[in-house]
């Protein structure tokens, strides 16, 4: 029988799933909003109960997730000693306080560098949670903390916790092997026992056309890139034939790396450069078409700035110069989707004064211009809402302290509109919100169901995405639809088998995936 904390209403899926967490280690799949964590707290406390001298080892991937989760825990099960291990704490005390806590909350890198060092062992940790578990592949600290946990671990049991694990199958491999999983719990907001706790959410998808002028800047960097697609094929290095997206450029890019440590030939450094341009250039076109004249300006302005060939050599290309010339000349030609978010907004908060919205844009760039933009709405109050790092006077990061206090103000009022890059998809509690945007679609699934999960958690809510017509736009929508639909197939059947190489694939009716 699961024990159950007070204050919390524990839902029939949850104790199912926890249930069967508790049985084997276990990989769970819920959309965003549906108590990942509660399912964690209830095996969490069974395990402490079967294990009186055994610990839990919760790990996040930022430390606002872990203190998130160390606080959630501290309300519901107050009574069982707790720590949260960072690397602002010093080793010493960290030795001291995993050692005499029962339940440790902490990012992975903390764990891995401690037990590499031998501060410490995991052979009493009885549960490993591992949550935003899709990050458990190549070098991320989770793999190699999970490595650790399956050799010292004396009465092993792990939990992985995921919105959205991946749309190919043999990433989900991949997760499944690195966690030991032996059973895949998963559910959509369509499953019977699910679906009863699922606001509505409706999706709505707003094409815009492209001022003539884009379409002409596009066209310039659209044949340059071209140009370095076919040198690399007539290096024999990309296929004919075949459409070239950024991640073929990006695999490429990985393999000729890989040739240069055994190949000294002189055409891969020559194809290194190539791929690399392809990259900028593939990101100008992106720029120009889903963000903006004054986005993509910054961006080829800054091409000279840069020490590196590949950079240097577009800088003086004529063409490049052509196209950030049009730029400059057209700078005060905004993007439509300028237009169409500030109605959307203005819609919104005539309809409903007290709404929250959250803007999602991939660029922080991009965050700054839709920021100043909604200032001019009197009864928008917009906040920018990005990551850490600053890379340089115009583009300062938010420390974790700010990020905090800004979805706080968010929570209480202060601010109406969130405008934030992929810091805002993942982990973090933001508050449940009337309205999401995306300033452009995302070519990943996970990022789809991640920023979709952010409204309909406690009401009904909306989503809209923002496309410029005949672009990368759309390209990237239907491809994160796709994949999607992919990744319920593969859980699927993930469900009936985790070993992998072991599963027939069976289809499942997904038509309406963006819903």
């Amino acid at each position: 029988m699961l024990l159950v904390s007070s204050g919390i209403d524990v839902r029939d899926y949850q104790r199912n799933i926890a249930a069967s967490a508790l049985e084997k280690n276990t990989l769970v799949v819920l959309p965003t909003g549906l108590g990942k964590t509660v399912v964690a707290l209830l095996v969490a406390r069974e395990r402490l109960v079967a294990f009186p001298t055994g610990r839990v080892l919760f790990l996040a991937p930022t430390r606002p997730l872990v203190i998130q989760h160390s606080e959630f825990f501290k309300t519901h099960l107050s009574e069982i000693a707790s720590t949260v291990l960072t690397g602002e704490t010093v080793p010493s005390l960290r030795v001291e306080l995993f050692e005499t806590s029962r339940i440790i909350f902490a990012t992975p890198e903390v764990i891995r560098n401690d037990i590499s060092k031998g501060r410490y062992s995991l052979r009493d940790v009885c549960l490993i949670i591992f949550d935003e578990a899709h990050r458990c592949v190549r070098d991320y600290a989770y793999s190699q903390v999970a490595e650790a946990y399956k050799l010292q671990s004396s009465s092993p049991r792990i939990l992985g916790l995921t919105a959205s694990p991946s749309s190919r199958k043999s990433r989900i491999d991949e997760i499944c092997q690195r966690l030991a999983i032996e059973g895949v719990e998963a559910r959509t907001e369509v499953d019977d026992d699910v679906s009863g706790y699922v606001n509505p959410v409706a999706v709505n998808w707003e094409r815009v056309a492209l001022p003539p002028v884009y379409g002409r800047i596009s066209s310039i960097l659209r044949k340059v890139l071209d140009e370095k697609i076919e040198r690399l094929q007539n290096l024999h290095l990309l296929p004919k034939g075949v459409y070239v997206n950024k991640r073929t450029l990006l695999e490429l890019g990985d393999s000729i790396r890989k040739k240069l440590r055994t190949e000294r030939a002189g055409y891969l450094y020559g194809a290194l450069v190539l791929q690399s341009q392809g990259i900028s250039l593939f990101h100008a076109v992106e720029m120009v078409e889903t963000q903006g004249v004054r986005s993509v300006t910054r961006f080829l302005s800054r091409l000279d700035e840069k020490t590196s060939r590949s950079s240097l050599g577009l800088a003086k290309d004529p063409r490049i110069i052509e196209a950030l010339k049009l730029c400059e000349e057209n700078i005060r030609e905004e993007h439509p989707k300028n237009q169409s978010l500030r109605r959307i907004i203005t819609s919104q908060l005539a309809e409903k004064p007290e709404s929250k919205l959250i803007v999602f844009t991939q660029f922080r760039d991009t965050a700054d211009l839709i920021v100043d933009g909604l200032k001019n709405i009197p009864s928008a109050t917009p906040v920018r809402f990005v990551g850490q790092a600053t890379r340089n006077m115009d583009d300062i990061g938010l420390k974790q302290e700010q990020q905090v206090q800004i979805l706080d103000d968010f929570k209480t009022g202060r601010y109406n509109v969130l405008v934030t890059t992929s810091i805002g998809e993942e982990g973090l509690h933001v508050p449940d919100v009337d309205h999401v945007i995306f300033y452009e679609a995302v070519p990943s699934e996970i990022r789809m169901i991640q920023r979709r999960g952010r409204t309909g958690r406690t009401k009904p809510g909306k989503v809209t995405v923002l496309m410029a017509e005949g672009t990368v736009d759309e390209a990237y929508f239907h491809s994160s639809r796709r994949k999607e639909r992919d990744m319920h197939r593969h859980l699927a059947a993930f469900k009936k088998d985790p070993r992998p190489g072991k599963r027939k694939t069976t289809l499942l009716d997904y038509s309406s995936p963006a819903n």
